[in-house]
């Protein structure tokens, strides 16, 4: 997932554990020129009401939840080195008692070495622990992850812990051409396990771009994923194994626009009592950059889902977005559509097409005071359960900087589930208000 998708980072604003990161804060440091460390500790303290705490479409239980603790934001940047660590660790109270106080954690590290200019080793970790529903969507295989995050399938609310391991080697084998592998471990853990299924991701990805001269490029990848489940209530999803290679093709008119061919195709195995299924999609999009803070992307294709046994599922899938950033505001229109092969988050639904939408602002008012925006809605409709959902979420955020150490920032926001299964609706407001104490660098 893009993490800067919502805008620029408000420094020292830290977002309370396992919910979306609509400040950017989550994003690396970005050093002055010639600067080549620093480290940014900070102290933070977030006070969180929620009207629904289990996410239920019934007797729902509302709380406040206090977080203390500490982060850091650090960067290393030299020519063979690089670093870049985000993090913070929290103690969370809750006040009316609904939920067992807990300690959370949510951080992001990564590593860079090049022992040449050509050959990069890289090494990014995401680790999480939070009792909160709405956590990033990470991509399974070879498909990319959409814009967002997963939201409200965590509706008992218990602590889980998320910890994704990703190294990758690429080497530049030419001025136009590149080769590499991507390995990746992604593990979800539930304090409860009898509510939702542990399960493990490991996928490997190699992948190849060239470039035949200035306007035609190819690019190609393939993903191998194996995934495993263990425990929560029966039946435990199958084990399975999934090969999605994919390849697009890119003409380059000039600096503002190209125009690509785009194929992908996965073919998912999984045991018994599952059964088998591919998907071929097809799609062509452009790719138009206005000026240097204006960029607009358009595609559309149509996929199909065969599986051996029922029906399968076919729909259009495409992307048109939007993105303007210049020095005081970043904001993101798009329309997406589209399927997942969803199998790594606590319901493990499996595969579903979607549709929707989402638009995101982020505006600096004064050099000390910003504010944003981010709505979404999307239509979700499962293959394989009678289930299909629309989700909807909403979310307004300021942040102001009482004095160059000292920020305060705030969220309010709404969710809503509204599924054929009523047991699955809900609708949650929510609100945060942090306090947060920087430091200065101290290298």
């Amino acid at each position: 997932m893009d993490s800067d998708q919502f805008g620029r980072g408000q420094p020292g604003i830290p977002f309370l554990p396992g919910t979306p990161d609509w400040t950017g804060v989550s994003n690396p440091i970005t050093l002055p020129a010639g600067q080549r460390f620093e480290i940014k500790p900070y102290v933070f303290a977030t006070q969180q009401y929620t009207s629904n705490v289990y996410l239920t479409n019934t007797n729902q239980k509302s709380d406040w939840i206090t977080t203390l603790g500490p982060g850091i934001r650090m960067a290393v940047n030299d020519p063979s080195f690089g670093a870049d660590l985000t993090g913070n660790f929290g103690y969370n109270w809750y006040a009316n008692k609904t939920k067992n106080d807990y300690w959370s954690i949510d951080g992001t590290l990564g590593l860079r070495y090049n022992p040449t200019p050509q050959l990069t080793f890289r090494v990014r970790e995401y680790i999480l622990r939070s009792q909160n529903s709405a956590e990033p969507n990470f991509p399974q295989g070879g498909q990319p992850a959409q814009p967002g995050v997963i939201v409200g399938t965590n509706q008992s609310n218990t602590p889980y812990l998320r910890n994704v391991v990703e190294p990758s080697i690429d080497w530049q084998f030419s001025r136009q051409g590149s080769v590499g592998i991507l390995y990746r471990n992604n593990v979800l853990l539930n304090d409860d396990n009898t509510l939702y299924a542990n399960n493990m991701e490991n996928t490997v990805r190699p992948y190849v771009s060239y470039w035949f001269d200035q306007r035609n490029n190819l690019a190609l990848d393939y993903g191998f994923t194996a995934g495993s489940y263990s425990g929560g209530p029966p039946p435990t999803p199958p084990n399975f194994t999934s090969q999605n290679p994919h390849g697009r093709y890119t003409y380059r008119f000039d600096a503002q626009m190209s125009l690509f061919a785009d194929y992908a195709f996965a073919y998912q195995n999984n045991d018994s009592p599952g059964f088998n299924y591919n998907v071929n999609n097809p799609s062509v999009g452009i790719v138009y950059n206005f000026n240097p803070t204006l960029a607009a992307v358009v595609q559309a294709g149509w996929f199909w889902m065969n599986p051996e046994q029922g029906n399968g599922q076919d729909g259009l899938t495409g992307t048109a977005s939007l993105t303007q950033r210049d020095r005081q505001t970043t904001y993101t229109l798009s329309l997406n559509s589209g399927y997942v092969q969803n199998a790594f988050d606590f319901n493990n639904l499996g595969f579903y097409k979607y549709y929707g939408g989402s638009a995101s602002i982020s505006h600096y008012l004064t050099q000390r005071f910003s504010v944003g925006f981010v709505g979404s809605a999307q239509y979700i409709d499962y293959a394989f359960v009678d289930r299909n959902d629309w989700v909807y979420t909403v979310d307004a955020t300021a942040s102001y900087e009482l004095l160059r150490w000292l920020t305060l920032g705030g969220r309010v926001g709404y969710q809503e589930d509204d599924s054929n299964l009523s047991v699955n609706s809900y609708n949650e407001w929510h609100a945060f208000l942090t306090l947060s104490a920087s430091f200065d660098n101290l290298l």
